[in-house]
Order: structure tokens, then C-alpha cells, then sequence
């Protein structure tokens, strides 16, 4: 832990990181420190169990719902979208990537509950470099902070795929899609749902899609690294940027599949230290080995891999790095499947995901080991998340 200390002392030091809270859960020892500060210019101390948005850490308590109600058989990993979402029925792809929205063709399958957890249904992110992306920023798709979740999900369905199901693994809005089928399925509400089935079996009493007012003054606020100045700076709010969805701290009618969440460091790290056997502190199953298995485990053909997020703003220069270099997908998750010159330490079966603002977690059946680091910093120095990493299984 002290090794951890100092490197993010350097980060903040160096100007590539404001302040950090982290957990690290081995073999039930927990290490919990937060260091540096919650903002640029007050430098007022940023202290243990902040609140966070979360951004796409929403997704693996998202797939972990819908995998729940696959095992109470209220859905199928193979049932096509379809048979949920009527709006679906007429749906159709672009004929190449580079095709305007004149020009589509039929699909040869529709997109399955399974592809949707595998971001390899043919959705795409506004802030991707595609036709289709800049289409779904042009109707401002997830800009509101007040639309609900079918609203969002009806417009999506005017619009085409971007590719034929299960052809290419690209990261998208797929799993706001899957929110919305438990929403019809369940017949209630996401957050609901997540209550009941996760949260609270959990005592994750900090996690939902909205703040309290009385811990509003525990949220922090978002910066963003400048790569150029080398240094933190307040947001730039630029369009194709996912910094423009709605993301609210007050509204109890908000929900989203794909982000949406506010957490705490201690809240998520009682979800990661779960996904290890799949019980609570007090041994209540929340789900099966089986269908643990099924998330945690590389799901794609090698045909797919290897797998890369960019969007319309990546820049691969000679310090680019693929941070998923060496990692497959599973039901929710990236999965390492093997080592590489970049990650040289992690364990095979490690497996967790990442948020849009620096938040990372992982878990580790094979050393009965599960972290989570949150910061508030859009494109964040890989850096400090890499250090991180290497910190926490370099000492194993």
C-alpha cells in the first residue's frame, strides 16, 4: 500500500491527478486510503467514501441484473431483442460502415440478449469515428437528464446497426438496450430491480442513479488531463464527447443502463469482492457458479479479438497502447487472457471493467483478490491506472 502511496503522490505532485480513493480486498484483509485533494484550486482534502459517477462501471451491475433473471428464466441469452422491444422488428444495418443512413440492408440475424452483453450486437457510442455514431450525437441520444430509458431506447430503434450481429466486438450503447428489456420483462423500474436483486443483499446503501441532498456536498467534481499541458483542467465540453449525456444528481426518475450510477469506493467494493463466488458477506447466493462462469470467461471468437475501444479523439501516436491488449470479453467484463508487454503481471482470469472519469475495479478469483480505484478525470494518464495495477500484483 505504501508503494501505491507514493506513485500516486507523483501523479498528483506531477499534476496528472487531482486525488484518488482506492480499496483493495485481499483474502478479506482491506486496504482502504484516499489521498490528494477534490479539486484543482481549494485544495480541500478528498476523504474516504466520496461519492462518484461511475460512467460505465453502471454496465457490470447492469449485465449481472439481466444474468439474475436469466437463471428465474425471465429471459434467454438467446432470445433476439426483438421479442422484448417490439420498436425492434424493422431493424436494419447500415451496408458498410461508411454508408449514410440511405443506405441499408437487411439483417441476416437479429441482435440476441448474449450479443448485447458481448458489445457485438451492431450499436455503436456517440463518440466514436462512424457515420452512425455522429447520427446518434446529432439527435443529442442520452443528452437529457430528464428523458426516461424507453425514450432514449425508442429513438435508437429508428436508427440502423452499425454492422451485422456478432461480426465485430465494438463497445457501445448495447447495455442501456439490455436495461430497458429488464425494465419490460420485470415490468418495473432499473433501479428497482438493482435494489432489490443487488443493492441490498449487498448494504450497498450509496449506490443508486441519484444523491440525496445531504450527501450532494460529498460528490466530487470532474476535470480533464490535457495531454498538451500536461496538466488537469476543467472540463471542455466538445461535442462527439460522452461528457454531454445527461448524468444528474437529482432526479429519482433517472436511469440508464450504459452509465448513470453514483457509487462509493467501499459500495463497489462489496460488488467486486461478490463476483469472486457469487455470495454476500453472510453467504446469500446472488447468482450461480454457472452463470459466473459464463461472465467471467472470454465468450468471443478469435475471430473478434483483439479487442480496442477508440473513439473520433484518439490519437495513436507512438505512445498509443491498446489497453486491452491481451484481453478477451465475457458476459460483461474484460477477461486477460494472456500476458503481454504491457501487462505483464496480471494474473489469467482476472477479469472487471472501467468508467469514462478514471474509475477501474478488477477481481481476481485465483488470489481471492478484488480492487477498486476512483478518481474524476477524464482522459486520464494510462499511467495511473497502470501503476495501480502493477502495484497491487507485482507484491502479490
Amino acid at each position: 500500500m505504501d508503494n501505491i502511496k507514493l506513485d500516486f503522490q507523483k501523479h498528483i505532485d506531477a499534476g496528472r491527478c487531482n486525488g484518488a480513493e482506492w480499496i483493495i480486498n485481499y483474502k478479506n484483509n482491506i486496504y482502504h486510503e484516499a489521498i490528494g485533494y477534490r479539486d484543482l484550486e481549494l485544495k480541500n482534502k478528498l476523504n474516504k467514501n466520496s461519492y462518484y459517477r461511475i460512467w460505465s462501471m453502471t454496465k457490470p451491475i447492469i449485465g449481472f441484473a439481466a444474468m439474475q433473471l436469466i437463471e428465474k428464466n425471465f429471459l434467454s441469452l438467446d432470445d433476439t431483442i426483438d421479442k422484448h422491444i417490439s420498436d425492434f422488428k424493422n431493424l436494419k444495418k447500415l451496408s458498410s460502415i461508411e454508408s449514410n443512413l440511405n443506405n441499408t440492408t437487411s439483417l441476416e440475424n437479429k441482435p440476441t440478449i448474449r450479443q448485447l452483453l458481448q458489445h457485438t450486437a451492431g450499436f455503436t457510442y456517440n463518440s466514436c469515428d462512424n457515420f452512425l455514431a455522429k447520427e446518434y450525437e446529432d439527435r443529442s441520444l442520452f443528452h437529457s437528464p430528464s428523458s426516461s430509458l424507453e425514450e432514449e431506447i425508442s429513438k435508437i430503434s429508428e436508427l440502423p446497426l452499425l454492422y451485422e450481429p456478432g461480426s465485430k466486438w465494438h463497445y457501445s450503447i448495447s447495455i442501456d438496450v439490455l436495461a430497458r428489456i429488464i425494465e419490460v420483462v420485470t415490468k418495473d423500474k432499473i433501479s428497482n430491480i438493482l435494489n432489490e436483486n443487488i443493492f441490498l443483499p449487498l448494504e450497498m446503501n450509496d449506490t443508486n442513479f441519484y444523491i440525496d441532498e445531504n450527501s450532494i456536498k460529498k460528490l466530487l467534481d470532474t476535470f480533464e488531463y490535457n495531454s498538451d499541458k500536461l496538466k488537469l483542467t476543467n472540463i471542455n465540453y466538445d461535442k462527439r464527447k460522452l461528457i454531454l449525456y445527461g448524468y444528474p444528481t437529482n432526479n429519482k426518475n433517472y436511469s440508464r443502463g450504459g452509465h448513470g450510477l453514483f457509487s462509493t469506493a467501499e459500495d463497489y467494493e462489496k460488488f467486486a469482492t461478490m463476483l469472486i463466488n457469487g455470495k454476500n458477506k453472510n453467504g446469500k447466493e446472488l447468482i450461480n457458479v454457472q452463470s459466473l462462469e459464463l461472465m467471467r470467461n472470454n465468450s468471443l471468437n478469435k475471430e473478434l479479438l483483439p479487442i480496442e475501444i477508440t473513439s473520433i479523439n484518439t490519437n495513436k501516436d507512438e505512445d498509443y497502447e491498446n489497453d486491452l491488449d491481451g484481453y478477451g470479453w465475457g458476459l460483461g467484463f474484460r477477461v486477460l487472457m494472456n500476458n503481454t508487454t504491457q501487462n505483464k503481471f496480471g494474473p489469467v482470469g482476472e477479469f472487471g471493467w472501467s468508467g469514462y472519469a478514471a474509475t477501474y475495479f478488477l477481481s481476481d478469483p485465483k488470489n481471492n483478490l478484488s480492487a477498486v480505484l476512483m478518481m474524476q478525470i477524464l482522459d486520464a494518464d494510462k499511467n495511473i491506472k497502470k501503476d495501480f495495477y502493477n502495484n497491487i500484483f507485482k507484491n502479490l
